[in-house]
């Protein structure tokens, strides 16, 4: 059996050590405790009654094992009620501070890409913050040459480029594989997809096209599979050329897949490498 997903792994301890229920350092008065992760001590309130999560996933496993927070991110997905009646704090990659330091949390949850930003200005005000990332997936691909790929966005209007911003890609940035969109940005974004002609993508001529469907996804996925029939230029295209246009579910990499983004992930990892990234 292949190496375990410790980086969800990982991420229910910590969240169970927060709860209460972990192992940690701390005696019977004390109102702080130290708890280990991945290499590095934190010291947090023995009973956090206020967590703030600044990502959605993290949020979802923590209510998988019945913690409580006080904020969200924004997020189109259906959420829980209870969920859905958290303060959200922004984007997920652009949280804002103010609202979140109004907040007083006990505690911060967050993600290592996409809130390392924000720690110093955390520890300025004494919040203890804990980031973290799917390490044992990476861990997988960590030798292999990064794939180049184009992550698109299909709807019954046309095709559109995903940016970091966006769910796919922004695994695909974590995985360590590079997104030939984003040569193409000036600055930072916050849309989810651009624009991106069929040309663009010619000249780029990725190893691998990830496509996202958004509405009906057998009649879109037929469309487009038409066009790539229809329309040589397609056929001058390296992944096309070596069948390596990948139609990813939508349930998993539309909207953020919560409780199965190491699922998504290891998807990705077994389409670009052939690697089986084994729970």
């Amino acid at each position: 059996m292949k190496k375990l997903l410790l980086g969800s792994i990982a991420l229910v301890m910590i969240v169970l050590a927060l709860a209460g229920c972990g192992k940690t350092t701390s005696s019977s008065s004390a109102t702080t405790k130290e708890l280990t992760f991945n290499g590095q001590t934190y010291t947090v309130p023995k009973d956090p009654q206020k967590i703030a999560v600044l990502s959605n996933s993290v949020l979802s496993m923590l209510y998988a094992v019945d913690g409580k927070a006080i904020s969200r991110a924004n997020t189109t997905d259906k959420l829980a009620p209870e969920l859905e009646a958290l303060p959200a704090l922004g984007q997920t990659a652009n949280i804002n501070m103010e609202q979140l330091l109004g907040l007083k949390p006990d505690v911060v949850l967050g993600l290592v890409n996409q809130h390392k930003k924000y720690e110093s200005q955390l520890q300025a005000n004494n919040i203890p913050t804990v980031l973290f990332d799917y390490d044992g997936i990476k861990d997988n691909v960590k030798n292999q040459q990064p794939a180049r790929v184009a992550v698109l966005r299909a709807t019954g209007k046309g095709v559109t480029a995903e940016t970091d911003e966006a769910v796919t890609a922004s695994m695909v940035k974590e995985l360590g594989m590079t997104n030939v969109v984003a040569s193409h940005l000036e600055g930072t974004t916050k849309d989810k997809t651009v624009p991106y002609s069929l040309e663009t993508l010619t000249a780029d001529n990725p190893d691998i096209i990830f496509v996202v469907t958004m509405g009906k996804e057998e009649e879109i996925t037929k469309a487009m599979k038409q066009a790539m029939t229809d329309n040589p230029a397609w056929a001058n295209l390296k992944a096309v050329q070596n069948n390596r246009v990948i139609y990813l579910p939508s349930k998993l990499f539309l909207l953020n897949p919560g409780l199965q983004t190491p699922e998504a992930m290891a998807r990705l990892v077994k389409e670009a490498y052939g690697i089986n990234v084994t729970f």
